[in-house]
């Protein structure tokens, strides 16, 4: 069996590296991360000149994703906690009305509403947004959860338990003690890349590493993962 193994092409002054996989998938795909690795996944008789001359005809959009991604080095925006605001819930866009009267936040419309007694204190807003953000977390990312646990069954997967958190770094991890982890960030992204990364994480269970076997079972749950993932690097990273 032909396992990941590393080339290189040269693009004008610079060279892409990138690491090549095998599978059982029919068309070649090509995956920019944000760490700016590039891993290009091929069908099982692809010859390797097919493969180099299409990692070379998109050495553009290569080079375009990875400066994309240096680019989030740079300082991020910062929520005043002010009526106006944007925040993302599920994919879309709500807008901050901050309101004066007894501590509630509620969404309505394309609306969050977030009532507090003195509208000059950002810290209670941010405290009262964080709050609800973190308690429909838990609920609706554990509920997507149960929509794939079927999974587990089927494969004969050791699971454990499943933890909802906020993370710096990563939408998901998993670890070899059959812990499956959550950002709880995720709520801000649409489900269909919720389900993304909750089956990619149920796979990891299983295969830890990005192998043959990892991406054959990831596919065969979630035939159109490569659109949700490219969705979910693209719009919500």
């Amino acid at each position: 069996m032909k396992t990941e193994t590393e080339f290189e092409i040269q693009y004008g002054n610079s060279t892409i590296q990138f690491s090549l996989n095998y599978s059982a998938r029919r068309t070649l795909g090509i995956s920019v991360y944000p760490d700016q690795t590039v891993k290009v996944t091929a069908p099982a008789n692809c010859e390797l000149k097919k493969v180099m001359t299409k990692v070379e005809k998109k050495a553009g959009w290569i080079q375009k994703q990875k400066r994309k991604y240096a680019s989030l080095d740079r300082p991020t925006w910062t929520p005043e906690y002010v009526s106006g605001e944007t925040f993302y819930f599920l994919g879309r866009r709500y807008r901050l009305r901050v309101l004066k009267g007894i501590e509630s936040v509620k969404l309505s419309g394309k609306f969050f509403l977030v009532t507090v007694p003195d509208k000059s204190k950002k810290g209670i807003i941010k405290n009262l947004l964080d709050s609800w953000f973190k308690n429909h977390a838990n609920e609706l990312l554990k509920n997507r959860f149960e929509r794939w646990q079927s999974i587990i069954k089927n494969e004969k997967i050791y699971f454990n338990a499943i933890i909802v958190r906020k993370m710096q770094m990563r939408w998901g991890s998993c670890t070899e003690k059959g812990n499956l982890i959550l950002n709880s960030e995720l709520i801000r992204v649409p489900v269909d890349c919720i389900d993304y990364v909750i089956v990619h994480e149920i796979c990891h269970l299983k295969y830890l590493k990005h192998n043959n076997r990892f991406y054959n079972l990831l596919t065969k749950y979630l035939p159109d993962w490569e659109k949700r993932k490219m969705k979910l690097e693209k719009d919500y990273r």
